[in-house]
């Protein structure tokens, strides 16, 4: 079991199947809003969170490879199901000693993570306690699982856990703050790289869900352009928009081939895996950003209206853009290591 592989575009074929059945873009944007419904059961059922699990722990015993398909159809999809801090957690989780119970219940979709940084908790043995603002996923999640010197996990549903929901430009995913009093929290006994496996995993999810909803923005206005017509020809055959639409494609690309590297750079733990991935992040949805905004512009008057749903991908290249922190402040902690790989290179 250990040496088998699964074929990334079969399994990206049914990623596509499932969603495009199950997933309404425009769900979560209804009064009241409607939720994905049984989604998340179903990928539980096609073995999803049991992707990257060791086969001695009763997983498939995959890589992230295997994981980066299924991120790109949930961005294409513009799903929102709380995958990508569960499937990090189980990451580290799969080396710890006694976690098998919480595995197996990632794995069946009962247990379900939510991820944050805790730097500015106070935490006091096994208690925290402090406001943890802006938590992906915090209102789906049943557990959550805190990055500070050491990783601790924290049973959301414990006395002590309040978690209020946040209301975003971007409906497509959900934020909540989370409010520990003196909560249990159970320390993780992991190594000294757990806190950038999970950093890492989350950035790389990122950049795989920009590069499904770049991919899917620019197929649908490339789609429009086609049929919208002006002076008796259709607008995609102007000059101008070919440029535009061959320059965006051309990013899209680069993107996507930076991406795929990054992801094999941190199956493969190459030098740098760290802050390659979060290049790809911040590549990746910077790319997202620009070609949602053009898909905006040319959709013209009905790019900016309702009627169409260039915008929905726009909001979620916004947001994709701020998780885990600003561009700046991804640049100001990746620039050391750039630097130093760089005149290493020299010497």
């Amino acid at each position: 079991m250990t040496d088998m592989q699964i074929d990334t575009e079969e399994l990206r074929d049914s990623a596509r199947r499932l969603l495009e059945k199950e997933v309404d873009r425009r769900a979560r944007y209804a009064e009241p809003p409607r939720e994905d419904g049984a989604l998340y059961g179903k990928m539980a059922e096609l073995g999803w969170m049991l992707l990257t699990t060791p086969a001695e722990q009763d997983g498939l015993g995959q890589s992230f490879v295997a994981l980066a398909p299924i991120y790109q159809e949930l961005g294409r999809a513009l799903a929102s199901v709380p995958f990508a801090g569960t499937m990090a957690a189980a990451d580290v989780l799969a080396c710890v000693a006694h976690a098998s119970d919480l595995l197996a219940r990632i794995g069946s979709g009962e247990a379900i993570f939510a991820v944050a940084e805790g730097d500015g908790l106070a935490l006091n043995g096994s208690r925290a306690s402090g406001t943890l603002a802006d938590v992906l996923d915090g209102c789906k999640a049943t557990h959550l699982l805190l990055l500070a010197e050491k990783l601790f996990v924290i049973d959301l549903s414990v006395a002590g856990v309040t978690v209020g929901d946040v209301t975003t430009w971007d409906r497509s995913r959900s934020l909540a703050d989370i409010q520990l009093d003196n909560a249990p929290a159970t320390i993780l006994a992991t190594g000294p790289d757990a806190r950038a496996i999970v950093r890492a995993h989350l950035d790389l999810a990122i950049a795989c869900d920009s590069l499904g909803g770049a991919d899917q923005a620019l197929t649908e206005a490339i789609a429009y352009m086609g049929t919208r017509q002006q002076f008796n020809r259709p607008i995609g055959s102007f000059q101008a928009l070919k440029h535009r639409s061959a320059d965006l494609k051309v990013a899209l690309e680069i993107a996507r081939a930076f991406t795929n590297d990054a992801c094999e750079a941190f199956v493969e733990r190459r030098e740098g895996w760290a802050s390659i991935a979060a290049q790809a992040k911040l590549l990746a949805s910077e790319t997202y950003h620009a070609i949602t905004e053009e898909s905006v512009q040319f959709h013209g008057g009905i790019g900016f209206t309702w009627e169409h749903d260039c915008h929905l991908f726009l909001k979620r290249a916004l947001l994709n853009e701020m998780l885990g922190g600003t561009p700046e402040q991804y640049r100001d902690r990746i620039a050391p290591d750039i630097l130093r790989r760089a005149f290493a290179g020299r010497a």
